[in-house]
C-alpha cells in the first residue's frame, strides 16, 4: 500500500465499527476514481425526454438516467464538457453530483401551492429542484446563514428561472420561532463537515475531529428543531447532510426524536431508494431509535457517487414554540409599487405582439403580480405578498425588463424563462454565425428582412435553441447576453 493510500485507509479505518474489511478495501479503492459528472434538467424551460436525446447526440455524450429522478441523468462519456454548452449558460439544466438529488426526490409533493422552506440553500442547486418539483406553483423561501454565499444563490436561481422564491439572510435557528406550523416543505441540508468519503478536486478528502463533530452536532440540532417547529403538522422535513459521519447523522435525528416524542415519525422511503443503505440503530455505545433504520445512507462503494446521509420526517403533533417577530420592514421601502392598471395593459399588449406571449396567463397560472421600481419592471410573487410581506429579503421574483419612454425592453432573465414560448420577435443565426454569438460576438448584417429599430429578439438556431436576446440595429444584431453568461 502506498503512503497516498495507506493515509486514505486511516481516514477512512474510523467506519470500521460499521463496515466490514471488504466494504473498506472497496471504499478505498473508489477515492481514485473521478466522480461521475450528473446533470438535472430545467422542466420550466425544456421537455427533459427531448433535451436529453438532444444534448447527447449534439455533444457526444453517453448518458444513463437516474432511477429516482426523471430529469437527472449521469453523464458516462462526453466530447463537450456539461459546463461548456450554451444550454447550460441559459439555466436549461444543473450539474449535480447524483447525490444530492436524493434529498429533494423524498418529497411527496400533493399540495397544489406548497409554502417551501429552504434552511441552507446555497449555493441553490437543491432549492432549484424544489422549484421544478412543484414546477413554479409553490414558492419558496431560500435561505442561507452566511451573507458571502448569497451572490451564488442569487445567480444560480436567477439563471434557472423561477419566480415564486425569495432568498433570504438569516440564521436558520429563528424560522421555528418566527413562524411556528407555516411550511408544507422543509429542506434541511445542513452545515456540516463534508465527511462524504469521495473525494473531488475541490473538496479532497480531509481529517475531521471529533471536537468539530461534535461542534456541527450542536448547531444541527437547533437547526432540525427550528425547523420541526416550523412545519405544519402533517408537512414532511427531510434532513441531509453530505457527511455520512453517524455524529452529525443518526445521532442529531436521534437526539430531536426523543427530545419531541410522539410529535415526528420517520417516513420509510427505503424501496424507492434500494441502491441506499439503511440508517444506523447503534453506534460505538450510542442506542439510536429504531425507526432509523428508515433512513438512507449513501455509501460511495456502493452506488458510485458521493456520500450521503438523507431522512424524511412527518410532523404529527405540535411542537412547542416560543413565537417571536421575526425582522420586519415596511414594504414600501423597496420602492416596489404594483403598475397602473393602463401601463400594464400597454406592456402586456407589447409583449403579445412582439413575442406571441400572453402575460396575463402566465401572472394568473403562476399567481404573480407586476410591480415596478422607477422604470424596472418585476414578478412577484402573490404568496409573499400575502403571507411574508413585512420580510426583507435579498432577492425576489425575476426582474421583467424595463419600461422607457412607452417601450418594454425584456430582461435576460424573461428571454430565457419564456423564449420558448414566444411565437414571434425571433431572429435566426446562420451556423457559422452561432459559434461567434455564443462567444458574446455581435453579428454583422443580419440576415433578416425587419427593418432595424433597436427592437428585442430572441436569437435562435435552425434547431430553435434558445441562444438569448439580441438587439436589432442598423448593420448588426448587438449580442445581450449577459456578460457572466458568455
Amino acid at each position: 500500500m502506498t503512503k497516498e493510500k495507506h493515509r486514505l485507509y486511516e481516514s477512512i479505518s474510523r467506519f470500521k465499527d460499521i463496515l466490514n474489511e471488504d466494504d473498506l478495501q472497496r471504499l478505498l479503492a473508489v477515492q481514485s476514481l473521478p466522480l461521475p459528472t450528473g446533470i438535472r434538467l430545467n422542466t420550466l424551460k425544456v421537455d427533459p425526454d427531448e433535451a436529453i436525446q438532444t444534448l447527447a447526440s449534439r455533444y457526444g455524450w453517453v448518458t444513463q438516467p437516474v432511477p429516482f429522478c426523471d430529469t437527472g441523468w449521469t453523464i458516462i462519456e462526453s466530447d463537450t464538457s456539461p459546463g461548456m454548452t450554451i444550454e447550460h449558460r441559459m439555466g436549461q439544466y444543473y450539474i449535480q453530483d447524483v447525490a444530492s438529488m436524493v434529498p429533494v426526490s423524498l418529497f411527496d409533493v400533493q399540495t397544489n401551492h406548497p409554502l417551501i422552506l429552504d434552511m441552507a440553500a446555497s449555493p441553490g442547486g437543491k432549492t432549484t429542484h424544489l422549484i421544478n418539483r412543484t414546477q413554479d406553483q409553490g414558492f419558496v423561501i431560500a435561505n442561507d446563514a452566511s451573507q458571502s454565499r448569497i451572490p451564488a444563490l442569487r445567480s444560480v436561481l436567477a439563471a434557472w428561472g423561477g419566480i415564486n422564491q425569495i432568498v433570504t439572510n438569516y440564521l436558520g435557528e429563528a424560522f421555528g420561532d418566527w413562524f411556528p406550523e407555516t411550511f408544507d416543505l422543509i429542506l434541511l441540508d445542513a452545515p456540516c463537515s463534508m465527511e462524504n468519503l469521495r473525494p473531488t478536486p475541490n473538496h479532497p478528502l480531509r481529517d475531521t475531529t471529533g471536537d468539530e463533530r461534535l461542534r456541527l452536532q450542536e448547531r444541527q440540532i437547533l437547526l432540525l428543531t427550528s425547523g420541526l417547529k416550523a412545519l405544519k403538522i402533517g408537512g414532511q422535513l427531510v434532513y441531509a447532510t453530505c457527511s455520512l459521519a453517524p455524529e452529525e447523522d443518526e445521532a442529531v435525528v436521534d437526539t430531536v426524536l426523543k427530545a419531541n416524542a410522539n410529535a415526528v415519525q420517520i417516513k420509510d422511503i427505503s424501496e424507492l431508494f434500494s441502491f441506499s443503505a439503511p440508517g444506523l440503530t447503534n453506534f460505538k455505545q450510542q442506542q439510536f431509535d429504531p425507526q432509523m433504520i428508515k433512513a438512507l445512507r449513501l455509501w460511495p462503494h456502493l452506488i458510485g457517487t458521493s456520500g450521503f446521509f438523507c431522512v424524511l420526517l412527518i410532523k404529527t403533533n405540535t411542537i412547542p414554540s416560543t413565537k417571536k417577530a421575526p425582522p420586519s420592514r415596511d414594504f414600501s421601502r423597496t420602492d416596489l409599487s404594483l403598475v397602473e392598471e393602463e401601463i400594464k395593459k400597454e406592456i402586456f399588449d407589447q409583449i403579445y405582439n412582439r413575442y406571441g406571449l400572453n402575460l396575463i396567463e402566465i401572472l394568473d397560472n403562476f399567481s404573480l403580480e407586476c410591480f415596478r421600481r422607477y422604470d424596472q419592471l418585476f414578478l412577484i410573487p402573490q404568496s409573499y405578498l400575502q403571507r411574508f410581506m413585512s420580510l426583507p429579503y435579498e432577492y425576489i421574483g425575476m426582474p421583467l425588463g424595463r419600461w422607457f419612454e412607452g417601450t418594454f425592453e425584456p430582461s435576460h432573465d424573461f428571454i430565457s424563462r419564456f423564449g420558448h414560448r414566444f411565437t414571434q420577435g425571433l431572429i435566426q443565426l446562420k451556423e457559422d454565425q452561432v459559434v461567434q454569438w455564443i462567444q458574446g460576438r455581435d453579428i454583422r448584417y443580419p440576415d433578416t428582412e425587419l427593418h432595424p429599430t433597436g427592437q428585442y429578439l430572441l436569437a435562435k438556431d435552425k434547431e430553435g435553441r434558445n441562444l438569448g436576446m439580441g438587439k436589432l440595429l442598423p448593420k448588426r444584431l448587438r449580442n445581450m447576453l449577459p456578460r457572466q453568461s458568455i
